[in-house]
């Protein structure tokens, strides 16, 4: 799922000065005042008819009237108990847009200028497009806010109910995640913006943001990205059918796929969002599933995925779940090419990813018709993903679609891949790639995969039992004394990876520090086109998902959004950071949005 979202004319922003104010992401920036500014009751927000945006105005207007922000966060008291409030209220908010044909894509203009006076009584938003009409939206609704009333707080019930508990029991309102009946109209009584005047000009750093969402693992009810897997095809294809009716899962006796329609009915609700939707469909590894209704044009099917040795140089996959496509096979690039056509043709958006990433070596060579062809030609495996990729790679063209690959092939292996195919760095730093002069998704699982840290997920790993930690042994010992590091020494159910390959937790404070750009020359930071926080789903379904991503998610989307340096190359820091999402968390909460904690609501 790709998130597009920032500008630069004015002084930086400092964020501590706005007190009570919290915007997330950061703008580029801003200009402020002191002012209090009551919007009038009759309040409205007016732009073109627009598709999109009549349904972005529309859905803001619920959400500010409905939402009522009281800010979570508060900093010191003001010296200014009894703030200028403006003596006129704010009537409207004026939408203009310069370019309203622009269509939503990799680049398209997302800049916004956002004017809130306090000497006129109509705002202005001034947006290129649609798109970035609606990022304004966003922005001009972290402003509004409603006023406290302090009786409302003190109220506690004595009657109970027939369950023996006290009606009406106080619950803070930051912890609604259903609005109360009240509060279900159009109401802009009592909303208010403070420190007006405002001026934000802003713009993305990054025209890719994006999160990767794996749905092969475990079944969503939710946008998806990353399709397929060894473990479940579940998406219907009109040409090849029998791929999701062989191998979705089934739960309950029901099958779990996504219909035509369920994807026309994500792409169509994310598009009035702003979101581009890019499919993936990972091949020729991670292709277990295709073997339940073409097992001949698979290779090591439902083996487990570690031979008999144990030696993990010897596995036939990365994890439980074997299975590649026979790249030898004729039949195999017949199906390829259906799946790729019908994927292409239900996924509007220019962009389509092949995945080509972990093809294992021992998965291949345990098919005899694949060690002939080695022998026939003197080829050896990694002949074979270049034969596989050049021919998925036209697949793609004929569908005129820009392809995106992870990395593996060009970072690991050293293939010459074009250079108009995206690649998607994961495993190395984004310079491996971008210093060849590849355009480059970032997304390094040490910063940006949000699975990691919930330990190993196999059912017969005895690894665990562990009563007494191991000793460490003496050469090893010595040497981390003499380097007098001792304290590093983690075996893994003492301190170390507790069985995760991608340990540890990716924290919203690691997220957020990650530079997509890091140790790149300014040319060379160019074919960044932004970056992706994924989530697997090994561990993860639609229980956890909301926990998952948020407000992790959200600080990856400031440092794609606003940079990790200022206008004034000034880098970010977590400090700056905390107040602003410590706040952003509970906002997420009163819109619905599960999102875990990050500290005691103590400060």
């Amino acid at each position: 799922m790709q998130l597009w979202l920032l500008a630069a004319v004015f002084p930086a922003w400092t964020v501590a000065t706005q007190q009570d104010v919290f915007l997330w992401p950061v703008p580029q920036s801003v200009q402020s005042g002191q002012v209090e500014l009551n919007l009038a009751t009759s309040f409205h927000i007016d732009g073109p008819s627009l598709d999109g945006l009549q349904q972005a105005i529309d859905r803001y207007t619920l959400l500010i009237t409905r939402e009522r922000w009281i800010p979570v966060q508060v900093g010191f008291p003001n010296v200014t108990q009894n703030p200028t409030v403006a003596s006129q209220s704010l009537e409207s908010l004026q939408i203009f847009v310069s370019d309203p044909s622009a269509d939503l894509g990799l680049g398209v203009n997302e800049s916004y200028t956002l004017h809130i006076p306090t000497e006129h009584t109509q705002a202005t938003l001034h947006a290129a497009t649609v798109w970035g009409a609606m990022h304004g939206l966003e922005t001009f609704s972290q402003l509004v806010q409603a006023r406290v009333h302090r009786e409302q707080d003190q109220k506690v019930s004595t009657e109970k109910d027939a369950d023996g508990l006290f009606e009406d029991t106080l619950i803070p309102n930051i912890m609604l995640h259903t609005l109360p009946a009240e509060e279900q109209s159009e109401d802009w009584e009592g909303l208010f913006i403070p420190k007006a005047p405002w001026t934000i000009v802003d713009r993305p750093r990054f025209s890719h943001r994006g999160l990767m969402l794996d749905t092969s693992r475990n079944f969503y009810s939710v946008f998806h990205w990353h399709i397929t897997d060894s473990h479940s095809f579940p998406i219907q294809l009109e040409e090849v059918p029998e791929l999701a009716n062989r191998g979705a899962y089934t739960l309950h006796g029901k099958q779990l796929v996504y219909t035509q329609a369920d994807v026309a009915n994500i792409v169509r609700y994310a598009r009035l969002r702003g979101i581009r939707v890019i499919p993936e469909i990972d091949m020729p590894a991670h292709t277990g599933s295709w073997g339940e209704a073409h097992k001949d044009i698979t290779t090591c099917t439902e083996k487990f995925y570690l031979s008999p040795s144990g030696d993990w140089k010897d596995r036939y996959a990365a994890e439980p779940g074997s299975g590649q496509l026979n790249p030898v096979k004729e039949k195999t690039y017949t199906i390829v090419e259906k799946v790729i056509r019908n994927v292409a043709q239900l996924f509007p958006d220019a962009y389509y990813h092949g995945g080509g990433d972990e093809p294992v070596d021992n998965c291949w060579l345990e098919d005899p018709t694949i060690r002939d062809y080695l022998k026939q030609h003197n080829a050896t495996t990694t002949d074979l993903l270049k034969m596989f990729l050049n021919k998925e790679l036209e697949y793609i063209r004929q569908s005129n679609k820009t392809a995106v690959l992870w990395e593996d092939p060009v970072t690991n292996l050293n293939l010459e891949i074009p250079k108009n195919v995206v690649l998607q760095s994961w495993t190395n730093p984004v310079q491996l790639a971008a210093k060849r002069g590849y355009k480059v998704i970032a997304a390094h699982s040490s910063f940006w995969y949000l699975d990691c840290g919930h330990g190993g997920w196999g059912g017969n790993d005895h690894s665990y039992d562990e009563q007494v930690s191991p000793k460490i042994p003496k050469p090893l010992q010595a040497q981390l004394e003499k380097f007098q590091v001792e304290d590093n020494y983690r075996p893994p159910n003492w301190g170390g990876s507790g069985g995760d390959w991608c340990s540890p937790f990716k924290s919203w404070q690691r997220v957020y520090s990650y530079d997509p750009t890091f140790n790149l020359t300014k040319e060379e930071a160019q074919n960044v086109l932004g970056g992706e926080v994924a989530l697997w789903s090994e561990q993860s379904d639609e229980t956890v998902l909301d926990a998952r991503l948020w407000p992790r998610t959200a600080a990856a989307a400031e440092v794609l959004w606003s940079g990790r340096f200022d206008a004034t190359n000034v880098q970010r820091n977590v400090g700056d950071a905390m107040p602003r999402m410590f706040d952003w968390r509970y906002r997420l909460l009163r819109r619905g949005i599960r999102a875990e904690p990050l500290q005691p609501l103590w400060w």
